[in-house]
C-alpha cells in the first residue's frame, strides 16, 4: 500500500507574522543603540524573513538584525539580502527583502524557533475550539 506524504521544500517552519525588526550594513557588533532603520517581518522563521522596508536594500548586502520576537526576546542574527521586490501594503509603497540568515547563534536559533513554535500551537488550540 503506498502512503502519501506531503512534500515540505523548506528546510525551516515559516510563520506568517509581522515584528519589528532592527538592521543596518553589517559591523559584526550585535548591540543596537543608534544608527539603525527598522522593518516589519512579513514571514519569520529560523533560515530567514521577509522583511518590509522603506528603502530597497541591494541584493548581497550583509546585515546586522535584531528581530523583536518579545519584550525582552530581541536575537541578533547576520543576514544577507536575496532580492526583493516593490508592494503596497495598507496603502503604502514598501519594499519587501527577502533575506537569508548567515550566521545564527544556538541561542538565537532556540529563541526563534520557541516563538514560531508556540505562535503554531496557540492556533491549533484556537481552531480546536471552534
Amino acid at each position: 500500500m503506498a502512503e502519501s506524504k506531503k512534500i515540505q521544500n523548506r528546510r525551516f517552519v515559516r510563520l506568517d507574522v509581522v515584528l519589528p525588526v532592527k538592521y543596518r550594513k553589517y559591523t559584526g557588533n550585535p548591540v543596537f543603540h543608534e544608527f539603525f532603520n527598522v522593518g516589519r517581518t512579513n514571514d519569520l522563521s529560523v533560515g530567514g524573513i521577509k522583511m518590509a522596508v522603506s528603502t530597497p536594500i541591494p541584493a548581497g548586502t550583509k546585515l546586522d538584525m535584531e528581530i523583536e520576537l518579545g519584550e525582552e526576546v530581541r536575537p541578533y542574527v547576520v543576514g544577507k539580502v536575496l532580492d526583493g521586490e516593490d508592494r503596497v501594503m495598507d496603502g503604502i509603497p514598501r519594499r519587501v527583502e527577502k533575506v537569508s540568515f548567515i550566521e545564527v547563534d544556538s541561542e538565537a536559533q532556540d529563541m526563534m524557533m520557541k516563538f514560531i513554535f508556540d505562535h503554531q500551537r496557540k492556533e491549533v488550540r484556537k481552531d480546536k475550539k471552534k
